[in-house]
């Protein structure tokens, strides 16, 4: 995604003295038997980077789609939906699909290269292997680290199997530079380089003789394998491979293309190619020629700076390579308006030699767009044409889309969405007038692409039924009007007057049309139709407020100083007073709808620290909590912000980059909850206090042992305390877990099939009994679980 909002991993986590309080509940997992749960998406329809789709040569119907945070799908032709195929990954690192690889001879085999980045703090990477289609996998930890969500990540495809024998693998990494130092990155050392496996994955050993990356940092490295099958006996491994290196030096010279002709054993540059380039995506076509797409950039000086994309790309150019006469052509198509961008999606035609679809990076005026080609590449046609700016033409090619399946896709004042960004197609193996890609909001499909052949329009519509890949930064479930408001990276987030639609507005109301992320949502517990939201980037819209369940809203009138936004907001039970606690300034309050803001302080404090995470309490109108995890101190202010006072300095200490639980750390208990009563969630376990923070006990220190989130539903008849929804570890199993006696007893509510990369947020429902909402690690969108019981 392009501002894809993560966590970081958890450092240095330290637990100071808690004050005692008196409970009389230990929590410890039920016996009881656990809750049946079924598990939906709330449908938003894409919203992600869909970063590759490949489709397999020999079984029709049979695509995969790879996203850069929110795992890997396979399509279901039969009902035009995918399928999610990493929701069991119990790691959001497993979440992050840097490369898809088929066996072309057999349909059931499957490998995915999964990590989200090649730093130092990051976890090695992991190949997941299945025989049936990925219904299951067998993971093997690799020796290096993999970057699904770095930059480069629309490159590839880096892994390949070998289409004469599907024993033998190859993969090549990052061109990550080396560091020991504490603050460094990246990649493991001595791990660059291009790999191979001949037993289907099992084990894997370096290249030897492949020296093309530099181990700078520069470039992409290894960008895409591509065999040479033709004419070599089938049953023994191929001779023939083309490499694509992404580096400075290969650029620089020329040398950007490199072949084995002894079965990967020893490599040569290929030369001649484009100068100063640097390549994307390779694909072999049928008529022998290598068609390769190539991004790069030059600053205002005109020096090259080697961006990778996906963001960056000033240069680009699509270049062929004859593999039989071997000789280069420059076949770039024409930019009408010549705005620099680069190339990067490609897809040949394998029925249909010379015809070849392209695809912009960074065009961003008006937008990216296709070219397709019958005569490889002498001439172009451009797919995309006029619609750019949602209005069609009248005549000649051009592309109509139905955005009905996301209506939120439409921009105000537009009556259709552009063409997208950041595009990555496949061309159907056994349909010509087939296409589909992959950009930074889903996927599109058409079913009549071959008609941009006679220069007629071609229809597309939103082609990503089943994909649910938004990253989720906050979620509330206020007590009326929508059952569900959400925070999301780059899409904002939205009111979900349905679970079961999508909605039908872009960002708006809560971006006010903009992209950006959506970092924090409050609900005034006595007046809860008032609902502020607050977010950074996109249309640089800060924050909103509704007096109307969401229906309407109004932006602040004033920013409070503050050029980052972001951070979370508070609303006092009356929906008067706003604390806001933007990322870059010390938290703000506002008595006026957001037209002024004042320094939140008092009782000696020139300001609350900037970062905080501010709540309102769930039971009293007047009373506001400050949480600074960074130091382990809780802050309190009874008179609606006015004065603030350090109510505890005791509480575990977390690294301030620590995000699993940022949306409800703290969270004030609702409903008939007294006043007062409060919990946290931290990496160290679970806490709470009843006495406005002044001390805290914690939950079990035995059982509990992590907390990443704390959510509170609707009571379970008999009861008056609320449902409590827990993300953590519990007696050494990590889930989501339910209590319905204010944690005495835990029951786990999900299930092996369902982990999503770990549960990030939990959120209950207070008109709904037994219904959760979860925002999970794995960029998965917002799920949500209902039981009967």
């Amino acid at each position: 995604m392009k501002n894809r909002l993560y966590r970081a991993i958890t450092r240095g986590l330290a637990c100071g003295a808690l004050a005692a309080l008196s409970l009389s509940h230990t929590a410890a997992l039920s016996a009881q038997t656990a809750p049946s749960y079924t598990w939906n998406n709330v449908r938003i329809v894409a919203g992600g980077y869909v970063d590759g789709i490949i489709a397999h040569p020999k079984q029709q119907g049979l695509f995969y789609a790879r996203t850069d945070v929110g795992g890997a799908y396979r399509y279901d032709s039969s009902n035009k939906k995918w399928i999610a195929l990493n929701d069991w990954v119990s790691s959001g690192n497993q979440g992050g699909i840097e490369s898809i690889a088929i066996d072309p001879n057999n349909a059931n085999m499957l490998y995915l290269m999964t990590g989200l980045y090649v730093s130092r703090w990051s976890s090695p990477g992991q190949l997941l292997v299945s025989s049936d289609q990925g219904k299951s996998f067998t993971a093997y930890t690799m020796n290096f680290r993999v970057g699904g969500n770095d930059d480069g990540r629309n490159t590839g495809e880096r892994l390949q199997v070998d289409p004469n024998d599907g024993s033998v693998l190859f993969y090549g990494t990052t061109n990550a530079t080396y560091n020991t130092s504490s603050s460094g990155p990246l990649q493991i050392a001595g791990q660059d380089g291009l790999w191979t496996s001949k037993d289907k994955g099992a084990t894997w050993s370096q290249v030897s003789g492949f020296t093309a990356l530099t181990n700078d940092g520069t470039g992409e490295g290894v960008t895409f394998i591509a065999f040479a099958p033709a004419g070599e006996t089938a049953g023994t491994p191929t001779k023939t491979i083309y490499v694509g290196v992404s580096t400075a030096t290969a650029a620089t010279n020329a040398a950007t293309l490199y072949v084995s002709t002894d079965g990967g054993v020893t490599w040569n540059a290929v030369p001649g190619g484009p100068s100063n380039e640097l390549p994307q995506r390779g694909q072999l076509g049928p008529d022998g020629n290598l068609y390769i797409t190539y991004g790069n950039s030059k600053d205002s000086n005109g020096n090259y700076t080697y961006a990778i994309g996906p963001n960056g790309l000033n240069m680009g150019a699509v270049w062929k390579y004859d593999t039989t006469k071997h000789v280069w052509a420059d076949i770039t198509p024409k930019d009408p308006i010549n705005y620099a961008s680069g190339y990067s999606g490609v897809s040949v035609d394998p029925s249909h030699p010379g015809t070849v679809v392209v695809m912009t990076m960074d065009h961003w005026y008006p937008m990216d767009t296709m070219y397709r080609t019958t005569d490889g590449g002498n001439s172009w046609t451009d797919v995309g044409g006029a619609t750019q700016n949602g209005v069609p033409p009248t005549t000649g090619t051009y592309a109509i889309r139905d955005a009905s399946l996301s209506p939120w896709m439409i921009p105000p004042g537009q009556k259709q969405p552009g063409f997208g960004n950041w595009g990555e197609v496949v061309i159907d193996p056994f349909n010509s007038a087939h296409a589909m890609y992959g950009w930074g909001g889903g996927i599109w499909t058409t079913y009549d692409l071959t008609d941009a052949d006679a220069g007629k329009p071609t229809y597309w519509s939103v082609g990503a039924s089943g994909i649910e890949e938004t990253a989720v930064l906050t979620l509330v479930s206020p007590t009326s009007a929508p059952h569900l408001i959400s925070g999301l990276g780059d899409v904002c987030g939205f009111v979900h007057v349905s679970l079961t639609s999508p909605p039908p507005q872009q960002g708006v109301p809560l971006c006010n049309g903009g992209d950006g992320n959506g970092t924090g949502i409050d609900y005034a517990k006595y007046a809860p139709s008032t609902i502020v939201r607050v977010g950074a980037g996109g249309d640089n819209t800060l924050g909103t407020l509704s007096h109307d369940g969401g229906s309407t809203w109004t932006v602040f009138a004033s920013k409070a100083n503050s050029t980052n936004g972001g951070g979370t907001v508070a609303i006092s039970g009356d929906g008067k007073t706003i604390v806001w606690a933007p990322t870059d300034i010390a938290p703000v309050i506002s008595n006026d709808n957001g037209a002024s803001w004042t320094t939140a302080n008092g009782n000696g404090l020139p300001s609350l620290p900037v970062g905080v995470q501010v709540v309102s309490d769930g039971a009293s109108g007047n009373v506001f909590y400050a949480f600074d995890q960074g130091n382990g101190v809780f802050y309190s202010s009874t008179d609606k912000g006015v004065s603030w006072h350090v109510a505890y300095t005791g509480l575990p200490k977390a690294d301030p980059s620590y995000q699993h639980s940022q949306a409800t750390a703290v969270t004030g208990v609702p409903g008939e909850a007294k006043a007062g009563d409060v919990w946290i969630a931290t990496p160290n376990g679970l806490f709470r206090s009843i006495t406005y923070g002044a001390s805290w006990s914690q939950v079990d220190a035995g059982s509990i042992t992590v907390a990443n989130s704390i959510g509170f539903g609707k009571a379970i008849t008999g009861s008056h305390y609320p449902t409590v929804y827990l993300s953590g570890t519990v007696n050494g199993i990590t889930g989501v877990f339910r209590s319905t006696n204010v944690g005495a007893t835990w029951v786990q509510i999900n299930d092996t099939l369902h982990q999503w990369g770990g549960a990030g947020l939990v959120v209950g429902d207070p008109r709904t009994f037994g219904t959760v909402y979860i925002g999970p690690d794995e960029a998965r969108g917002v799920i949500y679980g209902t039981s009967a019981n």
